[in-house]
């Protein structure tokens, strides 16, 4: 179902973690919203007003298409899909997966039905 998403290259503002999740979202069925350009130039609390509009904050990201905000510098988002997270690796510059384990999770959101 995402298996076409790994191993694609990064590059902020196309093929970003903001777009891996978009994309995998779509890939798995769901609805998510179009990628706003506004979202680059966010702050913090920008960002988590929007995923509010968007989602619902849940405790750990357990099924495919949660989303987790992965604590790293710059904030990071990565996707849920076959009991990991499908990410951008920093060292790759591309998508990867790794389990759930691996990663630190600052906070995580499940799409809300529209």
């Amino acid at each position: 179902m995402c298996e076409h998403l790994i191993g694609r290259r990064y590059e902020y503002g196309s093929d970003d973690c903001i777009h891996l999740v978009i994309d995998a979202l779509s890939s798995m069925g769901m609805n998510p919203p179009n990628v706003a350009t506004a979202w680059y130039t966010m702050g913090s609390r920008g960002i988590l007003t929007e995923l509010q509009t968007y989602c619902e904050r849940i405790k750990v990201p357990v099924y495919d298409g949660d989303i987790a905000l992965l604590a790293a510098e710059p904030p990071t988002f990565g996707v849920a899909w076959q009991s990991g997270i499908l990410h951008i690796n920093q060292l790759t510059m591309a998508v990867d997966w790794k389990p759930l384990a691996h990663f630190s999770i600052r906070r995580s959101y499940r799409m809300k039905r529209r």
